[in-house]
Order: C-alpha cells, then sequence, then structure tokens
C-alpha cells in the first residue's frame, strides 16, 4: 500500500492493496467486483495475473499487461496490449506481446499510447478533408446537370487534377498534424470502433453540401450576368458549323475557371477547419503547429493561379480561361462561406460536448462492431489448463 501511495495509484477511492492469496479464494463474480475496487495486487501468480485481466475485460474495461518473464506471458497474451520488456525481458514475453519497451522505460508507454491516439485523430482528419473534396468533385457535375446547365460545370481533366493534385496535397499535411491539447485526458476507445462514426459523417456530409452546393452556384451566379442566361464556347464562334452566336461577358470557359477554382479554394477551406476538432481555427492558432500545412495551401494556392493564367495550360489542357475581379470576388467569398459555415458546425457540436452528448463518438454506433473482442466475455476467467500453470522466470 505504502509503494501504491508513492505511485499515485492508491487514494480515498482505492485505498487498499489485496493479495494473490485473497485473490485464489474469490470466486469469478467476486473478482470482478475485486478488480473495480483495489488498484494494487501483490505476490500475484500467474492464475492470478490472467484472471485479473479476464475480469477487468469482462468488467468492459481495455486492459495493458507489461511483464518481462515466462511467468508473465500467458496474461501478456490475454490483455488488449501486452507490453513486455525489450531489454530484460525473456523471447517469450516479448512473441506474447503487442508492444515491446526497447529502452524498459514505463514512461515510455504513456509517448506510444499518445502517439496512437494522434495517428487515430489524423487519419479522421485526412477523411475529414479528403472525402468532401472527392465526393464534391462528381456530385457538382451531377448536380449541374441535374438542375439544367447544358455542359458539365467541371471538365474530366478538372475533376482529375482535384483528385490528384488538390486533395492529395492538402489530406498528406493533416496525417503530421501535431497532438491536440487534452488528447491524453479521454479514455481508452472501445474496442469494435471504426474510424468512422456519427459526427464525422454528419461533418463529412456536410462539407460535401457545402462545397457541391457552392460550386454549381457559382456556375448560376455567372450565367446570370448574361442577358436570358445564354452560354456558349468561345470556340462556337469561331466554328463555321455552328449557328452565328454573339458575344457574351462570361462564356462556359468561364464557368468551369470559377467553379475550378471555388472547388479547390472551398477545400483549403475545409483543411483549415479541420486541423482542430473542437477548438476554433479563427485564432492566431492556426498559423502555428503544422508548418506544413500552411506549405500545402501557398502550393495549391499558386498552382490555382498557374492552371488559371499560364496560356495553353488553362484554355488547351483545363478547357477554361483567365479570371477577372468579379470571379474572383464570388470565389473567395464562397472561400469564405465554407470556412464559416464549419467553423459554425464546430462550436455547436463543441456546445453539444459541453451538455453531455457523445460528440466524440466514444459509444458504439452503426459502423461499429460491439462483438470484437467479447466473444469470452461470458466465460471462466481462467482459460482451460491455466489451474496447472506452474512457470517460472528464465535465467537472464
Amino acid at each position: 500500500t505504502a509503494i501504491g501511495h508513492m505511485l499515485g495509484i492508491v487514494d480515498d477511492q482505492f485505498p487498499d492493496a489485496i493479495t494473490g492469496a485473497e485473490l485464489d479464494a474469490m470466486s469469478d463474480d467476486e473478482m470482478k467486483a475485486a478488480v473495480m475496487r483495489y488498484n494494487v495486487f501483490a505476490r500475484a501468480s500467474p492464475q492470478n495475473k490472467i484472471r485479473i485481466v479476464k475480469a477487468l475485460q469482462a468488467m468492459g474495461q481495455i486492459t495493458s499487461m507489461t511483464g518481462d518473464g515466462v511467468n508473465d506471458a500467458p496474461a501478456l497474451k490475454a490483455a488488449d496490449m501486452g507490453v513486455a520488456m525489450g531489454k530484460e525481458g525473456t523471447d517469450v514475453a516479448r512473441e506474447a506481446s503487442e508492444m515491446i519497451l526497447a529502452d524498459d522505460n514505463f514512461a515510455t508507454i504513456v509517448t506510444a499510447v499518445k502517439e496512437g491516439r494522434v495517428v487515430w485523430d489524423n487519419l479522421r482528419k485526412v477523411l475529414m478533408i479528403n472525402t468532401p473534396i472527392n465526393n464534391a468533385q462528381g456530385m457538382s457535375v451531377l448536380f449541374g446537370l441535374a438542375f439544367g446547365l447544358e455542359e458539365s460545370p467541371i471538365s474530366a481533366i478538372q475533376v482529375l487534377y482535384s483528385n490528384l493534385i488538390c486533395a492529395i496535397t492538402l489530406g498528406f499535411v493533416s496525417a503530421i498534424e501535431p497532438a491536440e491539447d487534452g488528447i491524453m485526458d479521454l479514455p481508452p476507445r472501445r474496442i469494435g470502433k471504426r474510424l468512422i462514426g456519427r459526427y464525422l459523417l454528419l461533418r463529412i456530409l456536410l462539407g460535401t453540401f457545402v462545397l457541391t452546393s457552392l460550386v454549381v452556384a457559382s456556375a448560376f451566379w455567372l450565367i446570370s450576368y448574361n442577358p436570358n442566361g445564354q452560354l456558349h464556347f468561345i470556340a462556337d464562334m469561331e466554328d463555321p458549323n455552328q449557328p452565328e452566336k454573339g458575344e457574351l461577358r462570361y462564356y462556359w470557359e468561364d464557368v468551369r475557371a470559377i467553379c475550378f477554382n471555388v472547388l479547390d479554394f472551398g477545400a483549403i477551406s475545409i483543411t483549415l477547419s479541420a486541423r482542430f476538432t473542437y477548438l476554433s481555427s479563427i485564432h492566431p492558432r492556426v498559423f502555428l503547429g503544422n508548418k506544413y500545412c500552411w506549405y500545402s495551401v501557398i502550393i495549391v494556392a499558386a498552382l490555382q493561379f498557374f492552371c488559371t493564367y499560364c496560356p495553353g495550360v488553362n484554355n488547351i489542357i483545363f478547357q477554361m480561361r483567365g479570371m477577372d475581379g468579379t470571379q474572383w470576388g464570388i470565389t473567395f467569398l464562397f472561400m469564405f462561406c465554407v470556412f464559416f459555415i464549419m467553423e459554425v458546425e464546430k462550436s455547436i457540436r463543441s456546445y453539444l460536448r459541453f451538455k453531455g452528448n457523445d460528440t466524440d463518438d466514444k459509444e458504439y454506433g452503426i459502423f461499429d462492431n460491439p462483438l470484437e473482442g467479447e466473444e469470452d466475455a461470458g466465460g471462466n476467467l481462467l482459460p482451460k489448463g491455466a489451474s496447472q500453470l506452474n512457470l517460472v522466470a528464465l535465467e537472464k
């Protein structure tokens, strides 16, 4: 108990310790109650260690077991995360574990858990960025034609460019975002949880809807400047086989230019908003932490200007032409709209979290498998044959 006090695992809530002999006398039900009442288990046998792990799992807890000897191997194997010592541990313990501490330092476990949580969070951010961008590419074409456009508002090469260059460039850097504040205060993720949960799905759908709507809206906004909504390609005016067509303020090349830029600059807005799960991106913090995010934003923006204005690239490859001030005004207005809407959604989600709603998708949802890892939850806490264990640590 004194050592437990020194380590901070014995307190008012868990004031006592229990010995292996006392655990041997307990039934399975008593064992389940004991593991939730005690933090210190003294002089535990290999059988005790397995029962402790199984009892914690039966109570819905995520378990980790550390060890270095042959005695520890069964419990290391049974735990959700077995951790063996890399320097002093036996080969049997290392083979039974999911994690090996190369430096035998327990503090490394905390660092490893933190890195694992950062990877999980960043994978969700990659999905939050790439999925709406990729969805909007196809949805813009679909709904543009569905709402009456005679041609696709975005050409095939523009879709390919946005998919291969814009989405990958912006999504890649979100994978190296640093840890957010409070990431280690969260409880362990439930076994069977999937990357996409209810709230992440809602965010993806919202981003897709907003980006698609504004891309299609930009096309109709530009067409509204032409008399009677007329629209044709510049090349049609020079084609003798086409009926004579008059000059317009904007042509199909202009529509595709603005839709292309609204899509990709809107993607930048989604990226900047998705950097923080709950904290607002309308803050100086958005300029800190991940310099590569801003490198990617600059690269994407520079490529957009290059593709829009470079002769031959814009009219031959991308089937568009340079934009005027009105078009850029619409583009940056819609870019701000995307960013603002995603930030409003974030503030609403933060409020719901404050009110106690499960906005972190901690509970099981339709995408999750709550039965994963629970096949043996209702069985005996001591596996068959384990009562005969009489293992000793190998000589080191």
